[in-house]
């Protein structure tokens, strides 16, 4: 592995979410990383939490990861509903302020 692959995983080797997971497999497969490489890559060199294991390694999403995704379509759709629930909260605010 070169140095730039090394030091991306230094600094990345607490992976608790899928935005983060997401972002070094995305990374990997940029350097010429297969999808079970990338993933053997991530096992070994950080710390997962349960939810990456199982949303992303157990169910085998990683295999649905591509380079030229910006976002993986669940987190999209968790974005988006976390943008809805916000707006939807601004609303009731001010509803209720009059």
């Amino acid at each position: 592995m070169d140095d730039e692959i090394e030091d991306f995983l230094k600094e990345h080797e607490i992976c608790y979410d899928r935005f983060t997971f997401d972002k070094i497999f995305r990374f990997l497969l940029r350097n010429d990383f297969d999808h079970e490489d990338a993933k053997d890559v991530i096992l070994y060199n950080c710390s997962l939490s349960a939810l990456v294991l199982q949303e992303r390694i157990y169910n085998r999403f990683y295999y649905k990861i591509r380079v030229e995704n910006e976002i993986s379509k669940d987190l999209l759709a968790l974005v988006n509903e976390a943008k809805i629930n916000h707006v939807e909260k601004i609303i009731t605010d001010l509803i209720n302020k009059q």
